[in-house]
């Protein structure tokens, strides 16, 4: 079987420190694995990128380069033209499947008109206006798409999926530490709660900020402010920085790592329905339990009571925080083990690759 796996060419894989971006981690990690198992399988990323499969980057560099993003202005024209290259690679080339990370409708043309069995993991939260188009490409039988958990397929059931594939992690790179809440690395920084991910009202930073305020327990912020939600930084959380409350700006996966790995716990207050939410095994890979809203994918993930707790609102959260030492970490760490490591993605992925190429 000859594999292609792509999703953007706007970041390196390895992501470049400073940069969260799940789905290029997702789809990097499941091409070096599916490598180690022996398979021909080929990443598609820009120059700079790092795997353990063949590497194909048509001479393009990422388009965060300061050289390219200063004479294009258009990240997704630029993304589009690699897609482009890509399909037609894979028709030169004889690739089997082509699996794509990336939004269907940057993929989804060129995948039509070449005809090349493809696979679409979709990562966003099928509600967002922009998919209420989807199901005209239903049409396009050599297009098939996966679902990151079975609550984010239930959102639109008509689709064709393939399947469910819960996101897996390289738990080398996410260390486990059995200490509760005191960094293994320094000193004077225990007894921290922490909320990890983009700063906007769905993902409830403001909820956590007010969690923290509660408990009296300090609480350490790191992600992206993307243009669109300033005015909810600047009004909802900006004000409540203190020394209690910290924002550490958007850090690179070893700085996130450490992050997790000092804190009492993770909160994840969402009001939205997530399509899985990869902090949260990361964040229990390194021993450190989670404290979410029960929405979305959430229960696919924790076990409440046993690696973290499942709560309705901000009252229960609370409450929740002040029992977190109930939790024994080594089990979150087992849980991840268990189900969500990379090379359980891989395998999952090989049955959908071997399913959807009899079709």
């Amino acid at each position: 079987m000859r594999i292609g796996i792509f999703c953007t060419n706007n970041f390196t894989y390895p992501l470049p420190e400073g940069v969260i971006y799940a789905n290029q981690s997702v789809a990097g990690a499941l091409a070096d694995a599916l490598a180690e198992r022996g398979e021909d399988v080929t990443l598609f990323a820009p120059e700079g990128s790092i795997t353990k499969a063949k590497l194909i980057n048509f001479g393009m560099k990422p388009y965060s380069d300061s050289t390219v993003h200063s004479k294009y202005s258009d990240s997704y024209f630029y993304e589009h033209i690699m897609v482009a290259k890509i399909f037609r690679y894979a028709l030169k080339n004889k690739l089997d499947i082509i699996h794509a990370h990336l939004r269907p409708f940057s993929v989804i043309p060129a995948a039509a008109v070449s005809g090349v069995k493809t696979l679409l993991t979709i990562h966003d939260n099928l509600y967002y206006p922009a998919y209420e188009s989807l199901s005209l490409s239903y049409e396009f039988k050599n297009i098939q798409y996966v679902a990151l958990s079975e609550a984010h397929r239930r959102t639109r059931t008509d689709a064709p999926w393939a399947g469910v594939v819960h996101n897996g992690i390289d738990l080398e790179k996410w260390r486990y530490n059995q200490g509760r809440g005191e960094c293994p690395e320094c000193s004077g920084c225990s007894g921290y709660l922490c909320f990890v991910g983009r700063l906007m009202p769905d993902k409830g930073v403001d909820v956590a900020v007010r969690v923290a305020l509660q408990t009296g327990l300090p609480l350490k912020i790191a992600g992206s402010i993307y243009n669109e939600d300033k005015e909810f930084y600047e009004t909802k959380v900006k004000p409540n920085l203190s020394e209690q409350i910290e924002y550490l700006g958007s850090i690179g996966p070893k700085e996130v790592e450490k992050l997790y790995r000092g804190a009492l716990a993770l909160l994840m207050p969402i009001s939205w329905e997530e399509p899985f939410g990869l902090v949260m095994i990361e964040a229990m890979a390194c021993g450190t339990p989670v404290i979410a809203f029960n929405r979305g994918s959430v229960p696919e993930i924790v076990v409440d009571g046993k690696i973290g707790f499942i709560v309705k609102n901000e009252k229960l959260m609370v409450s929740a925080v002040k029992k977190i030492g109930t939790i024994n970490r080594s089990k979150c760490r087992e849980w991840v083990e268990e189900k969500f490591s990379v090379e359980r993605m891989a395998e999952n992925y090989l049955g959908l690759y071997s399913k959807l190429l009899k079709h």
